[in-house]
């Protein structure tokens, strides 16, 4: 329910209670005392769910229709102490101004509490996602991946909604390695994972499946969908420069993809997807192949 009609709701009930006590203030003189008693407890309820505002609006209501009351009250029955009940309807106002006046302090340190929840929920957020995430590309890691795809994979099958995958193989990091140092290996990893990211929509789930091998989700996609994004990818990782390694200036990488079929777990799909990536390494690399329905390689782009 929103707050606003909650809160008018609240305000409504409250007026309700004031209006019935009133009603059986002018009606029940004997038990005046008593009744009174019962105003204040819709208005500390009121002080912990309401603002000042309306809670001094419904504390007017309450005095006033209460006052209106006691002078009925008194016109119809003389026996009444007048300075005395005069008296209690001041303490009574009194108690309420206290009360409208705390509200204030209350719905403050409430506004507080809720602000304080919600930065630890921020940052609650942000630790699972820094938990998550590969330490040195700060794409996401393997466990995130699997998990993601077997959520995906399941509402694929309950909605009836394509997916598909696409294994991602950054080409020559070991030679990289090998001549110029793990150093700059690292930094054409973190170019990479920065260019293929970019190259994918906000919904796709982009990670590091292990070593130079990365894996990249695409809900709601068909096959021919998923290799048009594949290639994009490719293009994206085949501008990205590396100024540091001299010869090869430019980053490649090799992908195989596949789409889900109905009743596929993750290791199947997985497994068809990295049997178009061997296929695309054994064309030359720095290509993609998309896998058919019929388990058929088609090279999609190349470099």
């Amino acid at each position: 329910m929103d707050s606003t009609l909650r809160t008018k709701r609240i305000g409504f009930g409250i007026g309700a209670v004031y209006a019935l006590l009133a009603l059986l203030s002018s009606r029940t003189g004997e038990y005046l005392a008593a009744i009174e008693l019962f105003y204040t407890l819709p208005m500390v309820y009121g002080m912990l769910r309401l603002d000042r505002t309306r809670l001094a609006i419904l504390a007017a209501f309450a005095l006033v229709t209460h006052g209106t009351a006691l002078l009925m009250l008194v016109e119809r029955e003389h026996r009444f102490n007048q300075p005395a009940l005069w008296l209690q309807f001041a303490m009574l106002a009194l108690a309420f101004a206290c009360t409208t006046y705390a509200a204030g302090a209350v719905l403050r340190r409430r506004e507080r509490l809720a602000e304080a929840r919600r930065d630890l929920h921020d940052l609650s957020r942000q630790a699972s996602e820094r938990a998550s995430r590969d330490t040195l590309t700060g794409v996401y890691h393997h466990r995130h991946l699997m998990e993601a795809l077997e959520r995906e994979i399941a509402r694929a099958e309950r909605v009836g909604k394509p997916l598909s995958i696409a294994r991602v193989d950054l080409d020559w990091l070991g030679s990289v390695n090998e001549t110029h140092g793990h150093s700059i290996g690292d930094i054409a990893l973190k170019r990479f994972t920065v260019a293929a990211a970019e190259a994918l929509r906000d919904v796709d789930i982009f990670g590091r499946y292990g070593g130079k091998e990365f894996l990249a989700i695409m809900p709601d996609t068909d096959l021919k969908g998923a290799a048009i994004a594949a290639e994009r990818l490719r293009a994206a990782v085949a501008r990205e420069p590396v100024p540091e390694v001299r010869g090869r200036r430019h980053l490649s990488c090799t992908l195989g993809v596949a789409e889900h079929r109905k009743g596929e777990n993750t290791r199947l799909v997985i497994g068809r997807a990295e049997s178009g990536l061997n296929y695309a390494k054994a064309a030359g690399r720095d290509r993609v192949v998309a896998l058919d329905l019929d388990g058929r390689p088609v090279i999609v782009g190349a470099a």
